[in-house]
């Protein structure tokens, strides 16, 4: 059967698109394994040196760590609070639902500058600028309302028959929630999880207003690298790295937990 002229030309645009994408993921894993000083593309010789080098060096293994730690922390409470909110507006159907919702989703409607500086000046005033407190604290404003959308979706395709079964059998309602409504949310607790910790990890605008000398994450890190002396090798490696531990999460949500379909 031969095909369509229109299903050729999708098939050609959706290769085009995927490919413009891809695009710069392929030039800088493939530029990690370069073995000259500097960024080049192709590479003309490979070697692991840049990834030895990045595993070698305190600044980047801290800022990675400062990183880590920081979206992992945000990702719990956005998530724990975004759950919470979201079994709160579905189930209980409050009035003022939809006044909850818009307020919850407002940092996602004002550029993150806005509210970096927003941020800097309520944290200043009261002295938590340049601390872990508020740089954890600011993470958590912009990774709420993903977490929390994502969250009050899945909450919403909970059937209620199965919770109304476990209380007419004797379960209190933390029971219930622990043990009926939780275990049906895990794929999209995991969902809001992956895009809350990417969203934290990745963030350079809040943070490089929020963080100070101390706690300089890893994107604000190589920012400041790019400013000041150009395009690093080893962060070129670093990113790599990050590349593949991002494909590796979301390929396995997506084998067990099926995460496109919660996005």
């Amino acid at each position: 059967m031969k095909a369509r002229p229109a299903d050729l030309a999708w098939l050609i645009t959706v290769i085009l698109v995927l490919a413009f994408l891809l695009a710069p993921i392929a030039v800088l894993v493939f530029s990690a394994f370069d073995a000259g000083n500097i960024f080049r593309f192709p590479p003309r010789a490979y070697s692991l040196r840049w990834f030895e080098a990045a595993f070698a060096s305190a600044e980047y293994r801290r800022s990675l760590w400062v990183s880590t730690v920081l979206a992992f922390v945000s990702t719990i409470a956005a998530v724990t609070l975004a759950s919470l909110a979201a079994y709160g507006l579905v189930r209980g159907r409050p009035v003022y639902r939809r006044a909850v919702e818009v307020l919850l989703l407002a940092p996602l409607t004002l550029p993150l500058v806005v509210w970096a500086i927003a941020l800097l000046s309520i944290y200043a005033s009261i002295g938590i600028n340049g601390t872990p407190l508020g740089l954890i604290l600011a993470h958590i404003t912009i990774t709420l309302p993903l977490a929390a959308r994502i969250m009050i979706a899945t909450i919403s395709q909970i059937d209620p028959s199965y919770e109304e079964a476990a209380e007419s059998l004797g379960a209190t309602p933390a029971r219930v929630f622990l043990r009926v409504t939780l275990p049906l949310a895990m794929p999209g607790i995991f969902a809001s999880s992956a895009i809350a910790f990417l969203v934290s990890f990745n963030d350079v605008v809040v943070s490089t207003f929020i963080a100070g000398a101390s706690w300089l994450t890893f994107p604000v890190r190589v920012f400041s690298q790019l400013r000041s002396e150009g395009i690093d090798p080893t962060t070129i490696a670093i990113g790599a790295m990050i590349v593949f531990a991002t494909l590796l999460v979301v390929a396995i949500g997506e084998r067990l937990l099926k995460l496109s379909r919660r996005l």
